[in-house]
């Protein structure tokens, strides 16, 4: 405990925590950060927060990896190899107690950043599963990866310019393998062998099982990698430390997807419903049922004038971010909460969102407009108020304003008798349900 003591004491140990914390937290802080993603965010769930920690780990592991590489390098450098040789203690011994306190205060300060995620899940009654421990035993990992293999390489290596490589290194192929995730730019294996947490697509995805697994075998490859430099005293035994890295490499390799759509698994119990009747939301946001019920059955109630009405209000579990696509079951009216256009929405406001396109999801994804999907968006304003019984023009604050394409398709089809208007807007409805036709054209001449 002495020598325990005067490692931390003497040693870079205290101040890695301090950096790394001082990087992710500051990032928290002073920027509006990756987690600020609705029910994806940072503080939303044990999950996402243990999952955003990992994520971040993209900025923390090249500090971890450069203090230790700097520890790693100090006998060398400071020239008490031999003095230290001659002493009865094992060379082991010295290792295992700078290892122990350079690893605890670098998984010290990952804790503490896990923590600060954590309790404020837990002020706010965020959900609570037991997925989060596999994502906070491989973070951790992560950690005792990076340090020893930071210790191993300097010890390896005792040169000045080896802890300043390592870290750009490290960060290098953090950022790689991050950016690979979301662009497809390398293959996936690849991109799962980085060390922070490819960026979480939705509150309703799981990390697979062979993901988490594949992951683990990689990390203890690393860190016994690591420690077999540490612990090397001839050229026999660190070529050894490949062994770790390659049996982990062959047991990880075959337990990744090939496609990155097969990385997450549905969260069953986040996505779980909870009802009010016709109108359902997922556990996850159980408290806002009580938002939707009322204006979610009036807008069943207006919808049932027309034919193969949607009979459902129910929340989707898909990603929010995903490109939208055809056909969808005309029997349920699906809403998500991280949608833009429900955001702070309630009551009339509510009711007549969920009315847009007849109840139905837009079929081209969020984006900055064009002629395409203004077109879309204009038929939707103009289904809704006729579901409404009035009309009320859009916003002008659009650019381009829709009110022009609105205005002349509420023309055409007040002008046509009652039936006819049912049919124009069954049929354009039918359109966005398979995302196939032009509702606008169809509100404007009819179906062909």
């Amino acid at each position: 405990m002495s020598a325990f003591r005067i490692e931390l004491r003497r040693t870079i140990a205290p101040w890695v925590p301090v950096a790394m914390l001082v990087v992710s937290l500051g990032l928290l802080v002073f920027s509006r950060g990756p987690w600020n993603h609705t029910s994806a965010a940072w503080n939303a769930t044990w999950l996402t927060s243990v999952r955003w920690s990992r994520y971040l780990l993209v900025l923390m592991w090249p500090i971890i990896v450069g203090a230790a590489a700097i520890q790693g390098m100090r006998d060398a450098r400071a020239g008490v190899g031999e003095l230290f040789g001659s002493t009865p203690r094992p060379a082991g011994h010295r290792a295992a107690t700078l290892g122990l306190a350079l690893g605890l205060s670098a998984a010290v300060g990952y804790l503490v950043l896990v923590a600060a995620g954590v309790g404020q899940v837990v002020a706010k009654g965020g959900l609570f599963t037991t997925a989060w421990v596999m994502q906070l035993v491989l973070g951790v990992l992560s950690v005792l990866a990076g340090v020893a293999l930071g210790l191993g390489l300097g010890r390896l290596l005792p040169y000045p310019i080896t802890a300043p490589v390592l870290a750009v290194l490290a960060l290098a192929g953090g950022l790689f393998a991050q950016v690979s995730g979301t662009t497809g730019a390398a293959p996936n294996a690849v991109v799962l062998l980085g060390i922070g947490q490819v960026q979480p697509r939705g509150p309703f995805d799981l990390p697979s099982p062979a993901v988490e697994l594949g992951q683990l075998s990689w990390l203890l490859g690393l860190t016994v990698a690591g420690i077999l430099l540490l612990l090397a005293s001839s050229a026999r035994t660190k070529l050894l430390a490949l062994l770790p890295v390659a049996a982990g490499l062959a047991v990880a390799l075959p337990l990744f997807p090939a496609s990155p759509k097969d990385n997450y698994v549905p969260d069953q119990t986040a996505a779980a419903l909870v009802c009010d009747g016709p109108v359902c939301v997922t556990r996850l946001h159980e408290d806002w049922l009580s938002t939707v019920a009322g204006p979610g059955k009036e807008a069943l109630r207006r919808l049932a004038k027309l034919p193969q009405h949607p009979v459902r209000v129910e929340e989707s579990a898909e990603s929010f971010r995903a490109t939208k696509v055809g056909p969808r079951d005309p029997s349920r009216l699906l809403v998500q909460q991280d949608d833009y256009a429900l955001w702070e929405k309630s009551g009339p406001s509510l009711t007549m969102t969920l009315l847009n396109g007849a109840g139905t999801v837009p079929c081209h994804a969020a984006s900055y407009g064009g002629e395409k999907n203004d077109r879309e968006d204009a038929a939707r304003w103009v289904m809704a108020q006729w579901l409404l019984g009035s009309y009320t023009p859009p916003s002008s604050e659009r650019q381009p304003p829709l009110r022009p394409k609105t205005d002349s398709a509420w023309a055409a089809l007040k002008a046509v008798p009652e039936a006819e208007q049912t049919a124009r807007i069954a049929a354009a409805r039918q359109a966005e349900l398979t995302c196939t036709g032009a509702p606008l054209r169809i509100l404007l001449e009819g179906a062909r």
